[in-house]
């Protein structure tokens, strides 16, 4: 904003207002770190205890807006709707992991787990901009909470076939049986 004043809400305990931002999930993390900059430099010359108090919020605020998932929980939590992923599983939402931990289960060669990752993050990139759509186009809270579920799902897969990738290249054998 060249020439306008900015007015931050050091005060305010709602990220956004902290930072005089439109809450919104799809803010730019660029324009987001501007602010935050600035904000600690407003800070910066306070070291009493309430503004090292601030100065730790701000940080907070920060690391919790600047990532996307992060951010998701925040605004349904500012939101009141309910946020306990597990709990708010869906029966689709189970077979479709279940569906990934098979496909893991077959790859047996470090290529093949190498291609599911890939496949896993690209879902998972989709999975975020379907988040921020059902958060800021259609306010639609309920879907960006099982978005959520599935993208946790999907990152503890994403886990278990790093960890098989380590497996295979040490030398351990993965097998598969036909049923």
């Amino acid at each position: 904003m060249s020439g306008t004043k900015r007015v931050y809400g050091l005060n305010e305990k709602n990220y956004f207002k902290f930072f005089g931002i439109e809450e919104k999930h799809g803010l730019s993390v660029r324009s987001l770190t501007t602010h935050y900059k600035k904000i600690l430099m407003i800070l910066g010359k306070d070291n009493s205890f309430h503004g090292r108090d601030r100065q730790s919020f701000a940080k907070r605020a920060f690391e919790t807006l600047a990532d996307p998932i992060s951010r998701a929980r925040y605004i349904l939590e500012i939101k009141n709707h309910e946020n306990d992923f597990k709990d708010g599983a869906r029966p689709d939402d189970m077979i479709y992991s279940n569906q990934l931990r098979n496909q893991l289960n077959e790859q047996t060669t470090v290529e093949d787990v190498d291609a599911f990752i890939e496949d896993l993050k690209e879902q998972t990139q989709f999975i975020k901009d379907q988040i921020e759509q059902s958060i800021d186009t259609y306010h639609n809270y309920k879907t960006a909470s099982g978005l959520l579920n599935r993208f946790y799902e999907i990152s503890e897969i994403h886990q278990s076939a790093k960890i098989k990738r380590l497996q295979i290249q040490e030398g351990i054998k993965h097998v598969v049986f036909n049923r």
